[in-house]
């Protein structure tokens, strides 16, 4: 019982962490699709895609886009996560006017370990519930009878932060700000954004831009996109990944808003992509918090891998 109970702790406690890497790079994320675009964006459906207006640069234009996009508030999400030999796919919906708010759930099948998982917490396929102070997993399998019956596990985003160290604190406040518009500030701040064309995205016809972040000059090329503290977060989440350069993708619709999301690069576990697609601007986001009797807090579940593995 006790080596079931430390291999379903360890698990919950690894997924946690595996997911924080995931949102790192997802915004979205984390995280951060699926379905029909609200009643403005209906009406525009068969215009053509969105493009700057004439001697205007593309980082002039994306600006509107940040608006447009922050005012709308909440997204309907589909992502695909590929780093090294390991993938991960997530859909759900978001809402970020006032810090991270939704619901996501992320098929882990393509993750080392995914038999252990189905077995430790009931299923590859992992529900998470993001609030403003961090998030919550939902258990199953031996990981509900380690956890006393409680279906969720909470940790804060100053959990977050311990549990991953320095990079933790840049995960953490990518977790808080986990929209589509952090993603198209970055792509502003790369300092080198060209419009590529228009392409088709579900179905649709959007414009396509890119970017290289590129951590040498970051600096420079930032253009007051991100504060001081989320650029030092940034650069220092990159480096401890072993990222020094990110091609960042974003896509725009004829409303100007942003219905897709790539970024690409090489990190210490492999070649990572990272591809985030959104629909139904404006749906309705009412997460809260799973009732705390029913409810983990992340330094307990962390007291009982330490307990389990003092017991063998």
């Amino acid at each position: 019982m006790a080596g079931t109970r430390k291999t379903a702790v360890t698990v919950v406690l690894a997924a946690l962490a595996l997911t924080a890497t995931a949102c790192n790079n997802n915004d979205d994320s984390k995280d951060a699709a699926p379905a029909a675009p609200t009643s403005a964006a209906a009406a525009t459906t068969a215009a053509a895609p969105a493009a700057p207006p004439a001697k205007v640069s593309p980082a002039v234009f994306l600006e509107q886009v940040t608006k447009k996009t922050d005012a709308a508030k909440s997204a309907k999400v589909t992502e695909s996560i590929t780093m090294g030999s390991m993938t991960m796919k997530a859909d759900g919906a978001m809402a970020w006017a006032d810090g991270l708010q939704g619901d996501i759930t992320m098929d882990m099948s393509g993750t080392p370990g995914a038999e252990k998982m189905a077995k430790s917490i009931g299923s590859t396929g992992f529900t998470y519930r993001f609030v403003k102070d961090g998030m919550y997993m939902k258990l199953g399998g031996d990981a509900l009878k380690a956890s006393d019956g409680r279906h969720w596990v909470h940790i804060g985003y100053d959990d977050l932060s311990k549990m991953q160290g320095g990079a933790g604190a840049g995960q953490a406040d990518q977790l808080k700000k986990a929209d589509p518009v952090e993603g198209v500030r970055t792509l502003i701040a790369s300092g080198k954004v060209t419009e590529v064309g228009q392409e088709t995205v579900n179905g649709k016809p959007a414009t396509h831009y890119t970017g290289e972040l590129n951590v040498s000059d970051m600096a420079s090329a930032n253009g007051n996109q991100l504060t001081s503290e989320r650029l030092a977060q940034l650069k220092k989440s990159m480096a401890d990944m072993g990222i020094t350069s990110e091609t960042i993708d974003v896509w725009v619709d004829s409303d100007q808003l942003v219905v897709k999301r790539s970024e690409q690069a090489d990190t210490k576990m492999g070649a990572m992509k990272v591809t985030v697609t959104y629909s139904d601007y404006g749906t309705p986001v009412t997460t809260t918090a799973p009732d705390t009797s029913d409810t983990m807090e992340f330094a307990e579940m962390a007291k009982l891998a330490k307990n389990a593995a003092a017991d063998n």
